[in-house]
């Protein structure tokens, strides 16, 4: 996962953008699993359960038409690495959200496919290497296959080494500890909320799903280290909002506003909750388990009606950046995805706070702000034929496999919502 191209200068090349196919018609996650081992979901119920509504034949024939673009390394046509990670975590959502494990056979070919290119998921990046760690747990969610969590374990493994010491750098006063590098290169300079908030994310995750030992308590205690960069070096807590980049060298901070720093914070608080609420004990750093569950809530609150990212209608668009009149709707760019992973985030949140039965107002807001973004998407940014542009508020100009990977968040999202 890498920023918007003209923003920065050092990005790997992208593939050539191509159209969607058009012959194809149309839970939970373990931040919230209380029992260990976890198990499927629902697993007296058929393969097929819910899959003959209406809502499941909309989100699975936009799952279809995602899918139709494989190439034969696993991954999607038309969009990168991580990208393609992020539509495949959307339909292992999807099935999870509402009860199903239609997809977990498929995900399973593709993801091994995938593997086979990549050992364990890594490369030189490492967020793109953790938002397939991520993708990994919420594959097992209907799938409880050892190859995810080893695979996963794999990936946090492999991360840890570019998590900053205490003392190991300092940007204006500021201690590093706890960031991670946005590569493994030997001169990488740069920490960002993403790799770092991907990674507390993933360590908080595996800690509830790992027997409790030495490992399980590093890496719940990485997660907390992690959030902890995030809070003191990246959020602003007057608005509620995280910011991009520091470069260790220039004592650069960049101090970008993208949806998805703060949903990837959102996403990492709410996972480090459940598992100091369900699984293991805190480590030695700071926080009660209520003091994540409410900065989630506080960022939440106010990204559902963020000037500049929601429009007055409530559909989530971020017209900066990736937005009608300053973007070509073909063009493939990192920014077309920013939005989705916000609305991923707040759905997982609306899952924990469900579970606990916790801020009831909050709750309303989410499930509302959630159909507004599906309901537009079904009106106003498809064609009929179960592909979906760029523009959640319409109109709908062409569907790309870009297009069609963020409006699978959407399809997840809106079952969890419905069920």
């Amino acid at each position: 996962m890498h920023h918007i191209k003209d923003a920065f200068g050092h990005l790997k090349n992208k593939n050539n953008q191509q159209p969607l196919h058009h012959s194809h018609q149309g839970g939970s996650y373990p931040g919230s699993q209380i029992q260990q081992p976890t198990r499927p979901l629902n697993p007296n119920l058929p393969n097929d359960h819910h899959e003959q509504s209406p809502l499941s034949g909309t989100t699975q024939g936009a799952i279809d038409v995602f899918m139709a673009s494989k190439q034969p390394n696993g991954e999607i046509g038309g969009i990168g690495y991580w990208q393609t990670a992020n539509g495949y975590t959307c339909i292992a959502l999807r099935d999870a959200w509402s009860g199903s494990n239609r997809n977990a056979t498929l995900l399973r070919d593709r993801l091994s496919t995938v593997e086979h290119h990549h050992k364990h998921f890594i490369n030189e990046f490492n967020d793109d290497t953790l938002w397939w760690g991520n993708c990994l747990l919420d594959a097992y969610m209907t799938n409880p296959d050892p190859y995810y969590v080893d695979n996963a374990v794999k990936i946090w493994q492999h991360v840890r080494r570019s998590m900053l010491s205490p003392g190991q750098a300092k940007v204006r006063d500021m201690d590093m500890a706890g960031a991670v590098m946005w590569t493994t290169r030997p001169n990488e300079d740069q920490v960002n909320a993403i790799s770092t908030g991907l990674f507390s994310e993933l360590s908080a995750r595996l800690a509830l799903l790992q027997k409790p030992g030495r490992e399980t308590a590093e890496m719940l205690d990485a997660a907390e280290k992690s959030f902890a960069w995030i809070e003191r070096c990246r959020y602003r807590s007057n608005e509620c909002i995280v910011l991009d980049t520091i470069k260790l060298k220039s004592q650069e901070c960049v101090d970008w506003t993208f949806t998805y720093c703060t949903g990837q914070a959102i996403a990492a608080a709410t996972a480090i909750f459940a598992t100091l609420s369900f699984g293991q004990q805190g480590s030695q750093c700071n926080k009660s388990p209520h003091e994540y569950l409410s900065l989630a809530c506080n960022m939440a609150r106010k990204a559902i009606c963020r000037n500049g990212w929601v429009e007055k209608d409530g559909i989530l668009t971020e017209h900066g950046s990736y937005g009608k009149g300053n973007h070509e709707p073909w063009k493939n760019d990192d920014a077309v995805g920013f939005k989705s992973v916000l609305l991923r985030s707040l759905a997982k949140l609306l899952k924990v706070l469900r579970d606990t039965n916790q801020e009831p107002d909050l709750q309303h807001q989410l499930t509302e702000f959630i159909m507004k973004q599906f309901d537009s998407s079904q009106k106003n940014n498809t064609n009929g034929n179960n592909q979906y542009g760029p523009w959640w508020a319409g109109p709908m100009e062409m569907p790309t496999s870009h297009s069609q990977m963020a409006a699978l968040d959407i399809m997840a999202a809106i079952h969890l919502v419905r069920n």
